[in-house]
């Protein structure tokens, strides 16, 4: 939980906003290689996996037969019929995997022990790179993944994040860790961006202003449901997808859209309090919490389609407390 008088988490999101920060966030990681890798992958996600060429990463999520969302995730075409998916659930994954391989030429394996995966975020991270690596990185593109060095110690970059700025992500061994962040730390300073120590700040605050979510706000939602149509590519095969075409053509029955929390705090509100139009329930809360870029309490809400406009009064909760629903992305 945040509040607005909390002096650190203010100023380490700050950081990020309007300079860089880092922290270490390890995403589990899921090696897949074979043959048949591409056809796999792309059986398995909305998105279309074979227009990522060697280097490039799509965004993208996983539905279930009944067209819901029940993982997104990362997909990074390292090499040739070689990839990475960056998941925060690897062992759901690889249970998912094992459920669909059928007769496919491919291996997968759980290698989040491998690797470690340190986040620089913010508008002036690529003069933190530079200053990091021991060539620039202006020339790497946004889902662009590249190999780099950190004096002698190999690491892999990704021009990527979750705070909605500018950022990078640098996946290194984890033998080579203790060295990396050392360096990283170092790099840093030398641009007085902080460690960044507070997890709500870079896993809710800051993603949350920029509209980004996480699976637990999405789960078994579907993808236009969401705001995520633009990941869809319904020109070819996926699990789930006769029931997501049903889905779409039908419309959407609820909606995950923001919230602003008008009381001082949001400290009565729980995950999956209901909510409340006119009284009667309408959905429910999917998180809340403190935004120090807009200074607000802000969050998500899973609400009726019928309800879901901006602009439309609500209470939250058995206290009433008001809040008022709006565009997910408050900057």
């Amino acid at each position: 939980m945040l509040f607005r008088e909390d002096s650190v988490a203010r100023a380490q999101h700050q950081a990020v906003r309007e300079n860089a920060g880092w922290y270490r966030w390890t995403h589990d990681l899921v090696e897949v290689k074979g043959k048949d890798a591409l056809p796999f992958l792309d059986r398995l996600f909305v998105n279309n996996i074979a227009k990522a060429d060697i280097g490039r990463t799509k965004y993208t999520t996983m539905l279930n037969e009944d067209g819901k969302i029940i993982d997104d995730t990362i997909v990074m075409h390292m090499g040739e019929n070689l990839y990475w998916v960056s998941t925060l659930y690897a062992p759901q994954m690889v249970s998912w995997m094992d459920a669909h391989k059928g007769g496919s030429e491919v291996d997968y394996r759980d290698m989040t022990g491998e690797m470690d995966m340190y986040a620089i975020q913010g508008p002036n991270s690529p003069a933190v790179m530079n200053t990091l690596l021991s060539a620039p990185v202006d020339g790497l593109k946004r889902f662009q993944v590249a190999d780099g060095k950190i004096g002698d110690i190999p690491v892999i970059i990704h021009r990527s994040g979750f705070t909605g700025e500018n950022g990078f992500e640098v996946y290194c061994d984890m033998a080579d860790t203790a060295a990396v962040k050392a360096a990283i730390r170092d790099a840093c300073d030398a641009h007085n961006a902080p460690e960044v120590t507070t997890l709500e700040v870079y896993v809710r605050s800051l993603p949350t202003e920029k509209g980004f979510a996480l699976r637990q706000d999405m789960y078994l939602l579907t993808p236009y449901e969401c705001g995520l149509d633009w990941s869809v590519d319904l020109s070819k095969d996926f699990i789930g997808r006769d029931a997501l075409v049903k889905a779409k053509e039908e419309g959407p029955k609820k909606l995950l859209v923001g919230l602003e929390y008008l009381a001082e705090s949001y400290e009565d509100i729980a995950q999956m309090e209901i909510v409340y139009c006119k009284g009667v329930p309408c959905g429910r809360v999917k998180t809340a919490i403190y935004g120090y870029t807009v200074d607000k309490n802000i969050g998500y809400a899973v609400i009726d389609a019928r309800k879901a406009i901006e602009g439309n009064r609500v209470t939250v909760g058995c206290n009433d407390s008001p809040a008022i629903i709006v565009k997910k992305g408050w900057i």
